[in-house]
């Protein structure tokens, strides 16, 4: 697969052809958030299947409207509309789409990386990739959910300050040479094609499974800071509905729904 500094989008229609969560590919050079366009796009009555994907996002942006570094053709910067059941759970889709991040690393970079709670994918404790779920849900149309999903590709260490490459990497970092940033994309979708299908099935034990196989902190001690407060504990699992169960001190046992800051108590 190609590997220049601007993607080759049909080669990706093309690999994708088949993929009924990739029926609408469109492609942009530049926008502020391919989330934002999602949302327009959703109100104009596009449907499940619509991938919008940009070489560069003005911005970008992750949980809490936390800013995302997104360098024009050094990245993958893009949103699915999807349509899941009712009943299915918006977290559900976000932990499904860090497995397919992490699935999709391992195959085209042979690299392991690690799953952060509840939306984050890391490599040897640094951030590659976040991703942003927002759910649309308007009387008489059918239940939406926009998965935003950011990985940082081809970044070089030069691309990041001093204060972002503390805590972030790239897979050109990571696997120490250019990656074919849509073999990445085509991978990524592939698996999360399969893991939606679980979740459309309401087969949620197999996602949670597949994630806490990948998971950072299971079994060690935390600090997780809510909006409204501060809890320490054991990170001993996650509920079915995708929720951080976490063990204090006094044995109580806590689900963490939403979380600003998940670390482990010792780093």
């Amino acid at each position: 697969m190609s590997n220049s500094n601007i993607l080759n989008i049909e080669l990706i229609k093309k690999s994708l052809k088949t993929i009924d969560i990739a029926r609408s590919i469109i492609y942009l050079e530049q926008t502020t958030s391919t989330n934002d366009i999602a949302k327009k796009l959703c109100s104009e009555g596009h449907h499940h299947g619509t991938i919008i994907i940009a070489e560069e996002q003005t911005a970008g942006r992750g949980r809490k409207k936390n800013r995302w570094l997104s360098i024009k053709g050094k990245g993958l910067y893009f949103s699915l509309i999807l349509e899941p059941p009712v009943s299915s759970n918006v977290q559900l889709l976000t932990l499904g789409a860090g497995i397919a991040v992490a699935n999709a690393i391992e195959k085209v970079c042979s690299v392991d990386s690690r799953l952060k709670w509840p939306n984050d994918v890391y490599i040897q404790n640094k951030k590659v990739a976040g991703i942003l779920a927002e759910a649309i849900s308007k009387r008489n149309e059918s239940f939406k959910v926009i998965l935003g999903v950011g990985i940082n590709v081809n970044h070089d260490k030069r691309d990041f300050d001093d204060e972002i490459a503390r805590i972030a990497t790239s897979l050109k970092i990571s696997s120490g040479k250019s990656v074919p940033r849509e073999q990445v994309f085509v991978e990524f979708v592939s698996e999360l094609a399969k893991i939606y299908s679980e979740i459309a099935k309401g087969k949620t034990s197999i996602v949670i499974k597949y994630w806490l196989d990948k998971a950072l902190y299971v079994d060690e001690e935390v600090v997780v800071e809510t909006e409204n407060t501060s809890v320490v504990g054991k990170f001993i699992g996650l509920n079915d509905a995708g929720a951080m169960l976490l063990k204090d001190h006094n044995q109580n046992l806590h689900e963490i729904w939403a979380a600003d800051v998940v670390r482990c108590r010792n780093i």
